[in-house]
């Protein structure tokens, strides 16, 4: 038996990020940026109505973390304790090494460069640790400020499928950008 692909979602530090596992006190953080129709907007999931729906989600991701089938992370501001979002694996790709990464962050902390803080560390831990060879990390065409953190962090654009993602509704085209274990290497050696 091969060991689980997350091997327990190991806890991350930054300048400024704790990136954990989620816990259910972070309901009420997760409820904060999860009630706002601007933050959930292009989100495949719907915007929460109550607080028992951020509980649902939490239940959710601990089921899969028991299981080692997850790997999301809390992002916590360290200098007030408080979780602002989230971020972690929409899919994966064990035999082929590859992953899909997804994010949110309370609209309040927008433009202040903490999701390409957080998904740096994460592109370390994959690429170093996890030994995948591709990330990949998509957005709905009018959600330019996604766009912006994959570029930030060394992603490149690969093309739009058209009608990739349906959400709120209606179909949507994405843009999809990758970042490869050669890019990040060069990357990380200042090249």
């Amino acid at each position: 038996m091969c060991e689980p692909f997350f091997r327990n979602t190991p806890q991350f530090e930054t300048k400024r990020l704790l990136l954990r596992k989620l816990i259910p006190e972070d309901a009420e953080d997760i409820f904060a940026y999860a009630l706002d129709n601007e933050v959930t907007k292009f989100m495949t999931w719907d915007t929460h109505k109550s607080l028992e729906d951020s509980r649902e989600f939490i239940k959710f991701t601990l089921d899969r973390y028991a299981k080692d089938d997850a790997g999301d992370w809390g992002i916590v501001l360290k200098e007030t304790g408080k979780l602002i979002g989230v971020l972690g694996f929409v899919y994966s790709d064990e035999k082929n090494r590859w992953a899909e990464l997804g994010y949110v962050l309370r609209r309040s902390y927008w433009g202040k460069g903490i999701m390409p803080e957080a998904v740096n560390r994460i592109l370390q831990f994959v690429f170093n640790d996890m030994q995948l060879n591709r990330v990949q990390c998509c957005h709905a065409l009018p959600n330019e400020k996604s766009g912006r953190v994959m570029q930030k962090v060394g992603m490149s654009f690969e093309g739009i499928a058209r009608e990739k993602m349906f959400a709120k509704g209606r179909y949507w085209d994405v843009k999809q950008y990758a970042i490869l274990r050669s890019d990040w290497e060069r990357r990380d050696k200042g090249q």
